[in-house]
């Protein structure tokens, strides 16, 4: 009787290991060191800094409930006053889905969810939505705003091929 039992056992304790390292099961995503340039800008902002340049970090977790952002710049023209995540792809410029509140000094942290979430004309109609387009790349990017220059001094596009880890 032991001799069934021993195999029978260690065959199910195999079985439930295996299954609960499921790959299938959703993973955080974490978009870094995106590189925030003028370049980036759509159009470029001719007054931006010379040497304006940073670097943002997009993580989503697991269970997609937020959008955590870190955000490092220097050389900007003059300070940022506003900074935001778009919807829109790098070759265009997009609306403002997820408002970064104040304070915006280099550097900074937010984590965003679904209740800072103000969709516009074109954009996913709600955060799971956007959230789902923005883990699969191309669908937003980070933007800083200027007084010298309000449309956008650097922006960091959000694309799936580029520093994009899944933990």
């Amino acid at each position: 009787m032991m001799r069934v039992l021993v195999p029978v056992f260690l065959v199910t304790v195999a079985i439930v290991v295996a299954c609960s390292n499921d790959e299938s099961s959703p993973q955080q995503k974490v978009f870094s060191n995106l590189a925030m340039s003028a370049a980036n800008e759509t159009p470029p902002c001719t007054d931006a800094g010379v040497n304006a340049t940073g670097t943002a970090t997009v993580t989503i977790p697991a269970d997609n409930s937020a959008v955590m952002v870190q955000v490092t710049y220097s050389g900007l023209s003059t300070p940022v006053f506003m900074a935001h995540i778009h919807s829109g792809t790098p070759a265009a410029a997009g609306p403002i889905v997820l408002p970064f509140p104040p304070p915006l000094d280099s550097p900074f942290t937010k984590t965003l969810t679904a209740s800072d979430y103000t969709p516009g004309t074109g954009t996913p109609p709600d955060f799971a939505s956007f959230v789902t387009a923005l883990k699969a790349g191309g669908a937003g990017y980070v933007n800083l705003h200027t007084e010298a220059c309000r449309p956008g001094e650097i922006r960091a596009d959000h694309r799936a091929e580029i520093g994009m880890s899944i933990a």
